[in-house]
């Protein structure tokens, strides 16, 4: 096959696959941004390289920070597929001069694009999945065999600290590496899964990870365990396609069936991906990571213009918040909540995005203690350091109560960070100025409910226009007495 259409084919295989990854992926990358952030700050950088892990958790965390940029999360997705096909690619070549082989190594690819789409799954995954493939290509580049095994079996405790439980596919790969190569003599590396088996014991005694699970499977990279394996999925990939590229590489295979193999192997891989997204997707939880971003953004046109009556009713919530902010809630409330007119803001099957939602409400009612409370709480379930909206929220609520040392706290973690800091000055600059509010009277708990906390607000405050109309709502449905 000529230079040029190979990299007219790799071009094409690029741009597939980065056009796929923004359409399906495009508002996950910045509910993944707020979720992990990361810190310019020697400690806990030093803290995170001492877990198990630690190291992926790391690149991860470094690698989400851009994703707040518009495609910067396409073009990181994009390079991590890109990269570990590459690199799979680049082991086969040791074991066969077939190049047919490069479409399958798309197949691990797409099973972790897949691994997305649970909200549970962290990006430290993919990061450790491409520490594995780097290990793995060091390996099966050394010739001399004993060298190679006893370095093989310290990469392993290496491997499994820096990156998680990935390293269980090193270990049985470089098994079916020196099996297919040397026959019978190719089990002496066995060695490789029995260190495997060790080092998973020992972190496993001394609680350096939590469970055997979480040492030999990919529950490791998951905060909570995933109806959709996923990850395990692109695991096996490895050493199929190892298998697979042996077989193809003792075949004799005619110009014309090679150039088949390449086409079927990304035919399969594009396939795969696209069809189960397809039937694991769940627009209506896209919907509301969608709505969430934009109501950070203050694009009510957006949220009013793309309402369905039909939608769910924790949708609802943000549409609410949408027409207050046009200042036409209460002309359409009755409109566009015909399923349950008893309350004003409904719950979420999600704790954090419940959560999130009532912080982003309750802040523009400037309801700062249940606003505070919120982002507190909402802060707390964050699978990474902390969520910087819900920091701001939190400045900015802590400030309005008098709390000025607790917001100066949340400050400078703001501070340690790229694209917050100055955000950070600015709230610091600020902190008294700009944030002070009239203090409101038992704020901190709730002593007479939502309606006469709503009440009170208003009458230490009546120009509040967001929240008088949703007071006024309040009062349509104490009216109407629910349905």
């Amino acid at each position: 096959m000529k230079k040029g259409l190979h990299i007219i084919i790799f071009a094409a295989v690029c741009i597939c696959m980065a056009a796929g990854i923004h359409i399906a992926q495009e508002f996950r990358f910045y509910n993944i941004e707020s979720n992990d952030l990361f810190l310019y700050d020697w400690a806990d950088i030093a803290s995170k390289l001492a877990r198990t892990g630690g190291l992926a958790t790391l690149l991860a965390s470094f690698l989400t920070q851009f994703m707040r940029i518009p495609f910067a999360g396409t073009f990181i997705l994009t390079g991590i597929y890109i990269l570990s096909a590459w690199l799979l690619y680049r082991i086969l070549r040791r074991r066969t001069e077939a190049k047919s082989v490069a479409g399958l190594c798309l197949l691990p690819a797409a099973f972790l694009f897949l691994c997305m789409e649970n909200d549970y799954y962290r990006v430290q995954g993919h990061a450790a999945f491409i520490l594995m493939l780097a290990c793995f290509y060091a390996y099966v580049s050394m010739a001399k065999k004993p060298v190679r095994y006893i370095i093989g079996a310290l990469m392993i405790p290496v491997l499994f600290h820096a990156a998680g439980s990935v390293a269980v596919v090193f270990a049985l790969t470089a098994l079916l590496w020196e099996v297919l190569g040397d026959g019978l003599k190719g089990f002496a590396a066995l060695i490789f899964p029995a260190v495997m088996g060790l080092t998973a014991f020992i972190y496993v005694r001394f609680s350096l990870v939590s469970g055997w699970e979480h040492a030999l499977t990919p529950f490791m990279y998951y905060e909570w365990p995933s109806t959709y394996f996923f990850p395990a999925y692109a695991w096996a990939m490895v050493p199929a396609v190892v298998l697979a590229a042996w077989i193809i590489g003792r075949m004799d295979v005619k110009p014309a069936y090679s150039k088949a193999i390449l086409a079927l192997g990304l035919v399969i891989s594009f396939f795969i991906a696209g069809n189960l997204y397809g039937k694991v997707h769940s627009r209506s939880y896209y919907r509301l990571i969608q709505e969430q971003y934009w109501t950070e953004t203050g694009e009510w046109d957006r949220i009013i213009k793309t309402a369905d009556r039909r939608q769910p009713t924790y949708l609802v919530s943000y549409l609410n918040l949408a027409l207050a902010q046009k200042g036409i809630l209460v002309k359409n409330f009755m409109y566009y909540n015909p399923q349950d007119l008893s309350r004003i803001m409904y719950p979420t099957p999600n704790l954090k995005t419940g959560l999130t939602l009532q912080s982003a409400v309750y802040s523009a009612w400037d309801y700062h203690a249940a606003a505070r409370q919120a982002a507190f709480d909402a802060n707390t379930v964050t699978s990474g350091n902390a969520n910087p909206r819900q920091l701001m929220v939190l400045i900015k609520t802590n400030a309005a109560l008098g709390a000025y040392d607790v917001a100066e706290k949340y400050i400078s973690i703001l501070e340690k960070t790229l694209f917050y800091r100055g955000m950070a000055a600015e709230l610091r600059a600020g902190l008294e100025k700009e944030f002070h509010a009239p203090q409101l009277p038992d704020m901190h708990i709730r002593y007479e409910g939502l309606e006469g906390d709503m009440r009170d607000i208003l009458e230490a405050d009546p120009s509040q226009r967001i929240l008088s109309q949703f007071h006024q709502v309040y009062k349509i449905i104490e009216k109407e007495g629910g349905r």
